[in-house]
């Protein structure tokens, strides 16, 4: 988590930036002190975004597909005043959750699925003949 101050009193103060790298397109949360009656939140590297008012704040940008990697800056404005707070862009996408289209079957999981659709569909044929064949004797 980057942190940096700011002016003390009315304006943004502890700023923290979490997570301090976060790849293109993925989520960066942004907390401030200070600016209770809200703000903005501005970079090069994603839309502005508005901060909510209150003593301790947190607001949600999306980094762009498209941002510049490195370093990048982000500054929060509030009561007149401004803080800046510093993080790191990583090329590439962020990582996705769960198996829900992020990952292909591997070979042996397609032989292992063609093997057992073919044994089912073998059983169910062989169940459904003899049974034919009790009932029509």
């Amino acid at each position: 988590m980057a942190q940096a101050g700011g002016t003390a009193g009315t304006g943004p103060s502890n700023i923290s930036v979490s997570p301090s790298q976060v790849h293109q397109g993925a989520l960066l949360t942004i907390t401030a002190s200070g600016c209770t009656s809200g703000g903005t939140i501005t970079s090069a590297a994603f839309p502005a975004v508005t901060l909510p008012a209150g003593a301790s704040t947190s607001a949600t940008a999306r980094v762009n597909n498209n941002a510049t990697t490195g370093a990048a800056t982000l500054t929060v404005q509030c009561g007149g005043r401004s803080a800046n707070a510093s993080f790191t862009v990583l090329a590439g996408t962020p990582a996705q959750g769960g198996l829900g289209g992020t990952q292909g079957p591997s070979t042996t999981a397609t032989a292992v699925g063609g093997t057992l659709t073919a044994l089912a569909l073998a059983t169910g044929t062989v169940l459904l003949l003899r049974r034919r064949t009790h009932t029509t004797t």
